[in-house]
């Protein structure tokens, strides 16, 4: 039998579905280029007419579209004009998402996943020339001149900030992790084998530290997931010595002596944050509610609270925040699902460590609600339904038969 490479792939695909993989792999590039060429495609699905249908059954998820037409009324009521767009961008998303999961197929995934692995070797490369300063960092002063952060000898490739580039990396790295376990390609073993080790140095590079342990739980929760012996321990036993060294041997090393520091601006943020929750801590004021009402507890500037968790009560209020909780539900439904069956269990193994990565790495940051980093986590997330649908072994986990 003729061997099917991803380029043959590739060229089997429909329209609808070489657009959606060329939108996703975009994500690599800067996130002003991105989102041109997503509302590009947003208006071209419009005018033709393909959303219509997903339009109309929005009311099908109708606590999340409550959460989105929530965040968009209390942005009006209090002003904050950056809300609303984020939030008219979160529907955007939503709508985009609705019809991904109409045209997504289990080929189409492992390709575009796939194409991530490659690409992100070319990431690892300019993160080096980043890093070494042999190229200059995107300029993003053109849009604002408050969007052009320099962070010295930090790698964040094309993702605007090295906390977005390194949340990232562990992404990719739990994908890696994901194909060693499901291919029988030895071809694709080395490739995701050496992935996760060029990811995990390029993550040196970014110097992020929140995102050593979001990989290493991931990284383990994946391992204990899938692997049902006592190879998942001693996999994840090397892993977390090879994370050790490599954080303890290198500049991300050096940069947590000054950790302590770092926490104490934290807490200050957290201490701000918690001030502006006992303010208006009910109903919320949008997206990036802390960049909008900072001024007001005389705290110091940032986008956000720096904390997945306080950032969302913050901006949501405890009504936002419930409201999203319940539009959870039906995820954690389909998720259960997919658990008791063994054969998908690494899916479910990819969907936990990327939930585990997000969990951890929020903690201290708010890396996920960026547009690059919400996409890959997003497109990974919303197949759950098909992989509910789908009764097969997972393509490529079986073997070639000639």
């Amino acid at each position: 039998m003729k061997k099917i490479t991803m380029l043959d792939r590739i060229r089997s695909f429909s329209n609808e579905e070489l657009a959606i993989y060329f939108i996703s792999i975009s994500i690599f590039l800067p996130f002003y280029l991105f989102l041109m060429i997503f509302f590009l495609y947003f208006l071209v699905l419009l005018l033709t007419g393909k959303l219509t249908p997903i339009i109309y059954h929005l009311y099908k998820a109708p606590f999340l579209l409550g959460f989105i037409i929530y965040s968009a009324i209390i942005s009006i009521i209090a002003t904050n004009w950056i809300g609303l767009v984020v939030t008219i961008l979160m529907m955007l998303f939503f709508i985009f998402f609705r019809y991904y999961q109409e045209i997504i197929s289990p080929e189409l995934f492992h390709t575009i996943l796939q194409t991530f692995v490659m690409l992100s070797f070319l990431a690892v490369g300019f993160a080096f020339l980043e890093h070494y300063q042999i190229v200059q960092k995107f300029d993003y002063s053109f849009i604002s001149p408050a969007m052009q952060r320099l962070h010295e000898n930090r790698a964040e490739v094309t993702f605007f900030n090295p906390n977005y580039y390194g949340l990232f990396c562990c992404f990719i790295i739990m994908l890696c992790f994901y194909f060693i376990y499901v291919t029988h390609s030895v071809r694709w073993k080395i490739i995701s084998t050496v992935g996760i080790i060029a990811n995990a140095v390029a993550l040196n590079l970014t110097q992020n530290r929140s995102a050593f342990p979001a990989i290493i739980c991931g990284a383990i929760i994946y391992l204990f997931t899938t692997i049902k012996n006592s190879h998942a321990f001693w996999i994840s036993v090397a892993f977390f010595s090879f994370a050790i060294w490599l954080l303890f041997s290198s500049n991300l090393g050096m940069r947590m002596v000054h950790v302590e520091d770092s926490l104490d601006v934290r807490v200050s943020i957290w201490q701000s944050a918690v001030e502006m929750i006992r303010l208006n801590g009910l109903l919320g004021q949008g997206p990036l509610t802390y960049m909008h009402e900072y001024p007001i507890v005389n705290a110091p500037y940032h986008e956000h609270a720096h904390s997945l968790y306080i950032d969302t009560l913050l901006s949501y209020g405890y009504i936002g925040v419930s409201i999203l909780l319940v539009s959870c539900y039906s995820l954690f439904q389909q998720f259960l699902t997919l658990s008791r069956t063994m054969i998908k269990r690494p899916i479910v193994g990819l969907i936990l460590s990327f939930f585990v990565v997000v969990a951890v790495h929020g903690v201290v940051d708010l890396a996920i609600f960026w547009i690059q980093t919400g996409f890959i986590f997003l497109l990974v997330i919303t197949t759950m339904p098909m992989w509910v649908q789908y009764n097969e072994e997972i393509p490529y986990r079986k073997k070639k038969t000639t």
